[in-house]
C-alpha cells in the first residue's frame, strides 16, 4: 500500500484540474476533505494517509487524529510555521486572496504545542 494525499483545496480543483477557490465552500470543502481521508483509512486505501490542510489550531486537526486513531494508524505532524516568511511574503505565496491581516491572524492564533491545545471547536467552548 502506498500513500493517499488529501487536502480541502482539493475540493476546489475542477475536472481540468482548474483552482477555483470559493470561500463560502470552505465548511463543504473540509467536510470533504474529511470524508475522503476516513474512507481511506476506514477501507485501508493506503499505509499512509497525508492530510496537507493549514492547521493553525488543535482542534482543526482533531477529527482527522480521532480517525487515525480509530483505524490504528500513526500520526505524525509536521510544522512548517511561516518557513520565515513575512506577512507580506506569505500575502504574495498563498493563493487564497489572504491578506496580511488575515497572515497576521492566523500567526497569532498558531499553536506550537498542539497536542496540549483545545480539542474543541471555539463555539462549542463554554467559560473559556
Amino acid at each position: 500500500l502506498g500513500k493517499c494525499f488529501f487536502a480541502a483545496d482539493d475540493f476546489f480543483l475542477d475536472e481540468d484540474g482548474i483552482y477555483n477557490f470559493n470561500p463560502r465552500k470552505l465548511p463543504a470543502a473540509h467536510s470533504w476533505c474529511q470524508e475522503q481521508a476516513g474512507n481511506s483509512m476506514r477501507n485501508r486505501l493506503a499505509a499512509t494517509v497525508v492530510v496537507h490542510n493549514t492547521f493553525t489550531q488543535r482542534w482543526e486537526m482533531e477529527p482527522y487524529l480521532r480517525m487515525a486513531e480509530e483505524h490504528g494508524y500513526e500520526v505524525s505532524v509536521v510544522s512548517l510555521y511561516d518557513g520565515g516568511c513575512t506577512d507580506e511574503e506569505l500575502v504574495t505565496r498563498n493563493q487564497h486572496g489572504v491578506d496580511a491581516t488575515g497572515i497576521s491572524n492566523m500567526r497569532e492564533r498558531w499553536e506550537h504545542d498542539w497536542r496540549n491545545g483545545n480539542p474543541r471547536p471555539p463555539w462549542e467552548r463554554v467559560g473559556v
